[in-house]
């Protein structure tokens, strides 16, 4: 009886711990970090149709950039301070890899993902 109880409460501090998730980011190193500007891995990974990417800067805006392996810029916005998801629509981004970075705070942090079909 004893361990059905524990188990029970394990189970249920388990289910709450993954209710108050918001992200699907497990780890530190899904996150980079330079001087207060985070920058995430999208997710998923490789990115179909849309993908999700956590930021986080102190300055009252932000400017996200996404490139292409050839360096071309294929995407660009302004963000503000509140916005902590950006939702990248992909779909018509051509299948393969690409660069995307934060430019806030005097600082850039940038990361890889990869566009399949």
């Amino acid at each position: 009886m004893k361990i059905k109880i524990l188990f029970l409460i394990l189970f249920a501090v388990s289910l709450f711990n993954i209710a108050k998730a918001d992200t699907p980011y497990n780890t530190k190193d899904d996150m980079s970090a330079i001087n207060g500007v985070v920058l995430g891995q999208n997710y998923p990974n490789p990115a179909k149709g849309k993908t999700v990417i956590l930021v986080d800067f102190t300055s009252s805006e932000a400017v996200f950039s996404v490139y292409n392996v050839l360096g071309k810029l294929v995407e660009q916005k302004i963000i503000s301070t509140d916005q902590k998801r950006i939702t990248l629509d992909v779909s018509d981004y051509n299948e393969g890899i690409y660069l995307y970075s934060i430019e806030a705070d005097g600082q850039k942090v940038t990361k890889r993902m990869t566009v399949s079909k």
